[in-house]
């Protein structure tokens, strides 16, 4: 039996310095190790400060989701002090998040995992179509981005870091001239939808509801050679239906307020059939980490964040959220479940979880949160209040939790004598590449990456495909 070990550090295209290690016996992976390797700190920076500078400094976690921090910092923060944002400030956070979303899961197919296909064992027309810089449809879009940016322009003055989120609501009105020109743009973007990836209405991939009708889909007229069908084709011939299975359970707490109590998706846990989400589930192991010791889980109300650097046996600078005690994936194949989506349980039920479904539901997402977003714009009533004065309070403690284009984000702040006692932060690239817990599970894409082949002396691209359909963000998880 052939044993090898393969170290990638950092590796590349993902948001921050990761580090895989996996052991291969036989050219099958049988155990991974995923490692954060740059210690940030932002929570023991956010202590004994002003609550609201969370705001401005959460959001510079990360360059592509800072809007989703900016969200659920504001969240627990409205929370903490018993504010209820006007419906306005609901629906215009929720087109930034939207919009945010989208450019995320767009430049994440293009910029990141598409470019493996440009190479090695992949046709070369994958190479002209997704080749970085140069292929058809990796400038295409680039190009189309101009557009989303400019709808996070006219809703919050700037992205990224931007400040216009607040306990309140959002601090930046839309007018209806605004909000007209933002329409023109979402649409700009949903042609290149139509025609680059889909090569048909969205209203006909919404018909779409399990294996056979993709099946047909792809039959029909020129969908096949559209972006979406070049990906559904290479990924089933080249096998990615079959690797990256994970844990099989997710994890999703719904996401895009509507009101105090409502979500726009369903939130909630699913290991086979989905329960009703509760976050004081949520815990945070620390055995592999490298930061002080406690037994088992934490909540992360009650979770600290002491660094000790030179713990014998931790490998991460990631600690290993768990819910329920159990392993759980995050994002949006694990969203598309929890809500109920027909097309993600059925190909689930069928194939299980795999490279192929993630990606396949990041784009199905990404169309969902397009139509989703032309509904939030015609329910904005411009002549009415955005945001309204919250009263900050001496003492209190707040929850805050959004879905980020990686998964759920959680925000935990305590207050004592007007100031931050206590703020802990679980995000979604936490959840996906944690290290092992108390228990002995590693994480979900430690368990993914077991079995994926990888024949020695040809370019491992299986692995690549893995981990990047996990989207990783390392600055976010080494926060």
């Amino acid at each position: 039996m052939s044993t090898r070990t393969i170290e990638f550090s950092p590796f590349t295209r993902v948001e921050g310095d990761l580090r895989i290690a996996v052991e291969i016996e036989d050219d099958r992976v049988v155990s991974a190790h995923t490692s954060g390797t740059l210690f940030r700190g932002f929570e023991n920076i956010l202590r004994g400060r002003n609550p609201k500078d969370a705001i401005v400094i959460t959001c510079r976690i990360c360059g592509q989701c800072g809007g989703a921090h900016s969200r659920t910092a504001a969240t627990a923060l409205a929370d903490a002090y018993g504010v209820v944002p006007p419906p306005n400030g609901y629906l215009t956070a929720n087109v930034f998040q939207a919009v945010e979303m989208m450019l995320n899961h767009l430049t994440h197919f293009y910029t990141s995992f598409a470019v493996d296909f440009a190479g090695p064992p992949y046709e070369n027309d994958l190479s002209q179509r997704f080749a970085p810089v140069k292929g058809t449809s990796y400038v295409a879009a680039l190009r189309v981005r101009k557009g989303l940016l400019g709808i996070l322009g006219i809703f919050v003055g700037k992205w990224p870091n931007t400040l216009a989120l607040h306990p309140g609501g959002t601090t930046k009105p839309v007018t209806a001239s605004e909000i007209f020109r933002a329409t023109g743009m979402l649409t700009d973007f949903r042609g290149f939808v139509e025609k680059q990836l889909l090569r048909c209405p969205l209203e006909r991939w919404f018909e779409i509801s399990s294996a056979e009708d993709l099946d047909r889909w792809l039959g029909q007229a020129d969908h096949a050679e559209g972006d979406l069908g070049v990906f559904i084709r290479t990924a089933l011939s080249y096998g990615l239906d079959r690797i990256g299975a994970g844990p099989g359970k997710f994890l999703s707490s719904g996401g895009w307020a509507l009101s105090e109590d409502a979500t726009w998706l369903k939130p909630g846990f699913f290991n086979g059939k989905t329960h009703q989400f509760d976050s004081e589930q949520i815990s945070e192991h620390v055995r592999y980490s490298w930061f002080e010791p406690y037994e088992g889980g934490r909540h992360p109300l009650d979770g600290s964040t002491e660094v000790s650097s030179d713990r014998e046996g931790a490998y991460s600078w990631c600690k290993a959220p768990r819910y329920l005690g159990e392993v759980a994936e995050v994002g949006p194949l694990a969203r598309m479940v929890n809500h109920g989506e027909l097309l993600a349980l059925n190909l689930l039920r069928s194939a299980g979880p795999n490279v192929y479904l993630r990606v396949l539901m990041r784009f199905h997402e990404m169309f969902k949160l397009l139509e989703q977003t032309r509904v939030w714009f015609e329910q904005i009533r411009p002549e009415e209040p955005f945001y309204i004065k919250d009263e900050p309070k001496e003492s209190g403690i707040g929850v805050g939790l959004a879905e980020a284009a990686r998964g759920c984000v959680g925000h935990w702040v305590r207050i004592e004598k007007g100031l931050i006692k206590n703020y802990q932060i679980v995000t979604p690239t936490s959840w996906n590449l944690s290290p092992r817990d108390s228990a002995d599970n590693p994480g979900p894409v430690e368990d993914a990456l077991v079995g994926t082949p990888v024949e020695e002396g040809k370019r491992p691209v299986n692995l690549a495909h893995v981990v990047r359909s996990f989207d990783p963000c390392l600055f976010c998880s080494v926060h």
